[in-house]
């Protein structure tokens, strides 16, 4: 079976490509106020990233039912559809929440295979200089496709 027919029809088709001109494309300038706070907001979650040391000392405990039931959660993030920049967003994201004193927070890992949800899973216990503790918050059916995280204090 020979495709002579597609292969002179590409080579045709590729003569009239020609490359994009981004000459007329205009980005638009940020302020220099603007710019200045983003560079400040990056260094100070860097630093809060920075300045937390292992603390080997110290446990991630499952929280208990007295602390589940008073749990509101202030902020959420979803990591449906991660698979290898887990720890990275993770850690981002609760410095950015310490930041902002936020310290009860809710992770959806979805209930699908159980790949991320392992992986936060073992995020979670294995940063105490991030993580007070944790819980599996399980739906009408008993699964669970998300945690419960309290963070610690600045």
């Amino acid at each position: 079976m020979r495709f002579d027919g597609d292969y002179s029809l590409w080579k045709e088709f590729r003569k009239t490509v020609r490359k994009l001109d981004h000459s007329n494309l205009l980005a638009p300038e940020l302020s220099k106020t603007f710019a200045r706070a983003a560079v400040h907001k990056v260094d100070s979650v860097m630093s809060v990233l920075n300045a937390r040391v292992p603390r080997k000392h110290l446990n991630v405990v499952l929280l208990s039912k007295a602390e589940i039931k008073k749990f509101i959660p202030k902020r959420t993030i979803d990591l449906h559809g991660y698979t290898r920049q887990i720890d990275e967003t993770l850690a981002t994201f609760c410095a950015k929440c310490i930041l902002s004193s936020v310290y009860d927070i809710l992770v959806i890992t979805g209930k699908g295979q159980g790949i991320v949800k392992s992986a936060t899973e073992l995020w979670l216990s294995s940063h105490p200089e991030f993580i007070v503790g944790f819980f599996r918050i399980k739906d009408v059916m008993g699964e669970s496709g998300s945690f419960g995280v309290r963070l610690r204090r600045k």
